[in-house]
């Protein structure tokens, strides 16, 4: 981590005419605000003065604890009454029963171009969440026209003019994030599951409002779907609380700094990126050994809000991938760190069995060259369990 210090002194930043700000980390990873996003949160603000909620944004809050929420709501709140926010409105009023979210809207808007252009900078890919109609019908239509109309308050807010004018605060916000992003374990992700993706991209969102509370925060990942292929992305919210101050241009806290959230963020959740995919061949075999979800397996994980055997697989070996990518990286007191917050904190007892099943596959990568040639001992080895088992782990 101390390496990485010097290397986001030396971190590329820039800043458009189009207020799109980028900070390269490395060649394949990048940490950026997307204007689209800003825009939505601006405009999501003021419609719940007429729809009281969405999400976490609620009706006459102040969000104090946020300062970019704070005082952009109080900026654009001249256009609460506006054709175009009334419509706005009118729209996420149709859309929140259906969704019950926004991260559906924020990854359709990340594929379109930056306001106030039209159109996709990249083409939708099949599997966007909005392009599943069974799930959320008749959400896709709502999103083009809620996209239309976003763009609309786009120009008539001036919102290019805002992002512009406060791009200091946009610019110590990414300082504050970047520095705690583990762009040293990334290398050594790959090289454990044996996988490399074209890129990983890391989207903050100071403008996305959440419940004021210590290390309260929002965030998602996806993959995105570039011209360079499939990049996993993060996208989040602040996680601190920051004491109110009357101008923006007065912070030097920006609510990013929250060493601890960021890590996981950027190292866990990008595992997710690595995992996920491959047990979509799996399904028969999660489905056939669910019976190991005990009842007192499920009471044991309830803290770390695990209620199925596909949820808890999948956590299981993603922690089983964090532990085993430090103990790479020679960083034995993260390693222990890890392996004490998982197995004894969180609760996740088939730690110890996935960890000595997996020196297999790391002491022959000759027969195993990636994680994903691996999954099939570790299905078949978990076959072999019963109930008790499991629940003998949890009494040990």
């Amino acid at each position: 981590m101390r390496k990485s210090f010097v290397l986001f002194i030396a971190l590329i930043l820039c800043f458009s005419v189009k207020a799109q700000y980028g900070m390269s980390l490395s060649k394949t990873i990048s940490i950026n605000v997307n204007e689209n996003i800003e825009t939505y949160f601006f405009a999501e603000k003021l419609a719940v003065e007429h729809i009281d909620y969405y999400v976490f944004s609620h009706k006459g809050e102040s969000y104090n604890h946020q300062p970019l929420v704070s005082h952009s709501a109080a900026h654009f709140m001249k256009y609460k009454d506006s054709d175009v926010v009334l419509k706005i409105a009118n729209v996420l009023e149709k859309l929140r029963p259906v969704l019950n979210d926004n991260s559906q809207i924020l990854e359709y808007l990340w594929y379109c171009k930056p306001f106030p252009q039209t159109g996709f900078r990249y083409d939708l890919p099949k599997d966007i969440a909005l392009h599943d109609t069974l799930k959320y019908p008749e959400a896709e239509p709502l999103v083009r026209k809620l996209t239309i109309l976003l763009n609309e308050f786009y120009v008539q807010a001036k919102v290019g003019e805002y992002l512009r004018d406060n791009k200091e605060y946009y610019k110590g916000a990414l300082n504050e994030a970047a520095k705690d992003i583990g762009v040293q374990s990334i290398p050594f992700e790959e090289k454990w599951y044996g996988k490399k993706f074209p890129g990983y991209i890391f989207i903050l969102m100071p403008g996305m409002p959440i419940t004021e509370g210590e290390d309260n925060y929002r965030a998602f990942g996806i993959q995105l779907q570039t011209k360079k292929g499939n990049m996993p992305s993060m996208v989040f919210s602040s996680s601190v609380m920051v004491p109110y101050k009357e101008r923006l241009s007065e912070y030097k806290e920006f609510g990013f700094n929250n060493k601890e959230v960021t890590r996981f963020l950027t190292v866990h959740e990008i595992g997710h990126s690595f995992v996920n995919p491959l047990l979509k061949d799996f399904k028969k075999e999660i489905d056939r050994d669910s019976i190991l979800f005990t009842p007192k397996l499920k009471k044991h994980l309830e803290k770390s809000y695990i209620n199925n055997w596909e949820n808890c697989i999948t956590e299981h070996l993603v922690r089983l991938g964090e532990i085993r990518t430090a103990m790479l990286m020679g960083d034995k007191k993260e390693e222990e760190r890890l392996r004490k917050e998982h197995l004894v904190t969180m609760g996740f007892v088939l730690l110890p069995f996935l960890e000595n099943l997996i020196v297999q596959y790391e002491t022959d990568r000759k027969k195993y060259p990636d994680f994903k040639s691996f999954l099939p001992v570790i299905f078949q080895t978990l076959d072999v369990l019963k109930p008790e088992d499991i629940d003998r782990l949890i009494s040990n």
